[in-house]
This record gives structure tokens, C-alpha cells and sequence, in this order.
């Protein structure tokens, strides 16, 4: 225990050393803290969990909220934590903390981080937060969404607030390298390094720890130990696949197919072809267990009357276009990986997004509904608006559909002339995709 009692005493002073950059999601965690709901952080792996919750604590201790003293930080991967991974052994370093370490006469913050690795975990946490009631407050991390399911879902229902981490956008990306865009002017002034940067966010992807590696084939050697983290640890293991073959097979399909509609049956026809043949119900599960790691994401056909929302037709997009690229980054769909980029972008945003398949037999990038949930804004994106494509582009956008006629139509592409188009009664906004990004 004395171990332990050392590791949590050298994490209080790292804590006062982190510095980074500022998250999407942070200002919207701070604002949570003080409330008794525990605070949930979830996300793919290495997409920046672990720094959050540290560059919160710190904030959290420079405003005097918390004495740095009772912040308990525990990082389940660390090697020296891996005997305590039951209730039992977590409360006795919880113990341990509060007498040796903390000043109880105030408030405690404990930070469980990747806490999905100790068994019944929520039993733990679920008896604390009743016990000690005001006393503390929690936050966890986890890369898997079971986090938020079966395990979560019996003890913890109604106690919590998950926000979910995506890696880093092009707004932080940019802030990494010390370019801060705050204006139009600005981007123009600085437009030659902000695409220099783009081309190579969109090539290798918004992990954090991707920024600090400088020589391209490292770059993708570091995706690809991530994948196979993901793969090996996060579902085959945890999900006890008895075909890891073909789950690499279906992620590499699925990657590969990033955007298109892909139905169940054609991905098992897939299968059969490379010799890894499985029913259609194996076939279901294995995708849900990628989707639960965050490694994907699946997006639903949006039907005004709803009745096709369950469909066995879907579009998947990835977690970080760099994850795609580590496939297979020598034939590449750019403009399927700038839809992509868009989708993530439309997630940060908390808004809840569709692929469009209207009554006129169009079909529309995204549907997404907006902040005020009462219009449903929508989205192409192509990386250059040209004649060939230029009718299919922007027809998408004529739609008969009475709860999509409100909102805003969105043209998104990668350089262009900005301007409002009038389509037949449509108003049409052409914007710069990259200057979507930054909200400029």
C-alpha cells in the first residue's frame, strides 16, 4: 500500500503541471462540476480522456475549489494498480487516501480513470457516491461504451453525466501548432499553413499524440499499434470474439467503405468471399462490439415519417480519419474522408445527424437536427464544385419533405467562392469547409 500511497501523492503533482490544449467539451464539464451527478468521460482510446480530466482537476485546484490534496488520481492502466481491481481493494485505497493524504474537513474529488479494467467497479463507485453523499465528488474515464450500458445501467442509472471526448478537431489541431485563427482576416493571412496542416489532419487524423510525431511512416506505425490495441484488447478480449480474422476483416471493409450505404448482407457477402463466413447475427453482433469501442460510428437513414429509421441499410464513419488511412493509406477517397471530418465536427456540436434519403429519391450527406431541435439543418460536402458534379450536388438539397424544408442548406467545400445560391426557391449556403471548421 505504501506503493500506492506514493503514486497518488507523484499524480497530485502532475497535476500541477498539465498544460495543453483546451478541449471542445471543457468549459461544458467545468460548468457540471459542483453538481452531485458523477461526471463520465468517454471516448476512443489515446483521444485525450486522461488529460481532460487532469487539465479539469487543475482548473478545478487554480480556482480554489479544490485544495490539491484532495484530488485523488488513479489511472487503471498503470502497472502498479493492476492488483486493485475489485471493490474490495479500491476501497482500501480510498481509505487509505482520506486518512494519510487528504484534508477531510473539505470536499474530495476522486478521478477514476480508465476505470472499465477493474471488475464491478460500479458497485464501488455506486457505494461511495450514497455514503459519503456531499462529501465528494467523482469523475470517471472509460474507452468503452458498456461504460454507459449493462454495467452502468443497474447502479448508476440516474446518477450520472457522460460527456463523450472525440479526438482532437481541427480547431485544436491548429491550436497544437500554435495557430489560432480568430477571424477571417485572420484565415487569410495565415491560409498557406492552415491547409498545409489540413492535408496532413486529414492524411493521419486527430489523435493527440499523433502531433508530436514528425516522420509520416511513424505516424501511421503509431495508428497501427493503436488499432491493434484496439483490436486484441478492447473487443476480442473484452468481448470474447472467437473469430479475431474476422473482425480485422470487417473493420478493414467498413473503413475502406467509409460514408457509402452499406447493408448486413452485403458485408457478409464480403466475408464469404475472403473465407471468413459467419451467420448474419454473428455478423450484427461483430460490428456492435467495434461500435462500443467507439472505433466507429453508425449513422441511419433519415425518413420524415421515421418508418425507415431502423433499416438494415447504414453509412459508418470513423472515429479519426488517420485510423481510416492506417488501412490502407495508399488509395484514398478524399472526399470521402472531408465527409468525415464534417461528421465529427456535426458530433462535437451535439447535434444529432442522419444520412438524408428523401421522398424525391435524392440522397443528402447529412441531415442534422439543430441546437433549437425544431429545424433540421443539412449538409453536402464534395472537395470541389464542378460542372460534371454540380447538378447532383445541389439537387439534393430539393426536397418535398415538409419537416425538411426548414433550415439551413450547407455547401460545403474545401476552396471556394463563399455565397448564398437560389435553387428553385432554395437558399443554398456555399461555404469553405475549412472555414466551417473553425467557425470563421
Amino acid at each position: 500500500m505504501e506503493n500506492v500511497k506514493a503514486l497518488m501523492v507523484e499524480m497530485q503533482q502532475i497535476l500541477i503541471k498539465t498544460k495543453g490544449v483546451k478541449r471542445y467539451c471543457e468549459d461544458s464539464i467545468f460548468g457540471a462540476m459542483g453538481s452531485k451527478p458523477i461526471k463520465i468521460i468517454t471516448g476512443f482510446r489515446r483521444s485525450g480522456k486522461s488529460f481532460l480530466s487532469k487539465q479539469i482537476a487543475l482548473r478545478l485546484v487554480n480556482e480554489g475549489v479544490y485544495k490539491l490534496e484532495n484530488i485523488m488520481y488513479l489511472n487503471f492502466e498503470h502497472y502498479q494498480l493492476r492488483e486493485f481491481n475489485d471493490p474490495e481493494s479500491l476501497d482500501n485505497v480510498f481509505k487509505i487516501f482520506k486518512r494519510d493524504i487528504a484534508d477531510t474537513d473539505a470536499k474530495l474529488l476522486l478521478i477514476f480513470d480508465e476505470i472499465q479494467n477493474v471488475k464491478n467497479w460500479d458497485v464501488f463507485i455506486r457505494t461511495i457516491y450514497e455514503m459519503y453523499g456531499e462529501e465528494i465528488e467523482i469523475i470517471l474515464t472509460g474507452s468503452n461504451s458498456e461504460l454507459l450500458s449493462s454495467e452502468i445501467g443497474s447502479n448508476l442509472a440516474g446518477r450520472f453525466i457522460e460527456f463523450e471526448l472525440l479526438p482532437f478537431s481541427f480547431k485544436e489541431y491548429l491550436k497544437y501548432f500554435d495557430v489560432e485563427i480568430k477571424n477571417a482576416t485572420d484565415f487569410l493571412r495565415k491560409k498557406e499553413i492552415i491547409y498545409r496542416h489540413f492535408n496532413q489532419y486529414r492524411s493521419t487524423g486527430g489523435l493527440p499524440e499523433i502531433c508530436s510525431v514528425s516522420d509520416e511512416s511513424a505516424k501511421y506505425s503509431y495508428l497501427q499499434g493503436i488499432v491493434s490495441k484496439v483490436i486484441l484488447d478492447d473487443i476480442i478480449e473484452r468481448f470474447k470474439i472467437k473469430s479475431p480474422d474476422t473482425i480485422e476483416k470487417i473493420l478493414y471493409f467498413l473503413n475502406l467503405n467509409i460514408g457509402n450505404i452499406v447493408s448486413f448482407t452485403k458485408l457478409q457477402s464480403y466475408l464469404e468471399k475472403m473465407n471468413a463466413a459467419i451467420n448474419s447475427d454473428t455478423v450484427i453482433s461483430y460490428v456492435n462490439s467495434i461500435i462500443k469501442t467507439f472505433t466507429l460510428f453508425e449513422v441511419n437513414r433519415f425518413d420524415w415519417k421515421q418508418g425507415r429509421i431502423f433499416e438494415t441499410s447504414k453509412k459508418f464513419y470513423s472515429i479519426d480519419t488517420g485510423i481510416t488511412n492506417s488501412f490502407d493509406h495508399t488509395t484514398r477517397n478524399h472526399s470521402k474522408l472531408l465527409e468525415n471530418i464534417v461528421f465529427l465536427e456535426l458530433c462535437r456540436r451535439n447535434v444529432t445527424v442522419y444520412f438524408g434519403g428523401l421522398k424525391s429519391g435524392k440522397e443528402i450527406d447529412f441531415v442534422a437536427k439543430n441546437r433549437s431541435g425544431s429545424n433540421f439543418d443539412k449538409y453536402q460536402v464534395t472537395e470541389k464544385l464542378t460542372e460534371e458534379n454540380k447538378k447532383r450536388e445541389m439537387e439534393s438539397f430539393l426536397t418535398e419533405d415538409e419537416i425538411l424544408k426548414n433550415g439551413i442548406n450547407y455547401l460545403l467545400e474545401l476552396d471556394c467562392e463563399e455565397e448564398v445560391i437560389n435553387l428553385k426557391g432554395n437558399e443554398i449556403t456555399r461555404k469553405n469547409l475549412i472555414k466551417w471548421l473553425l467557425n470563421v
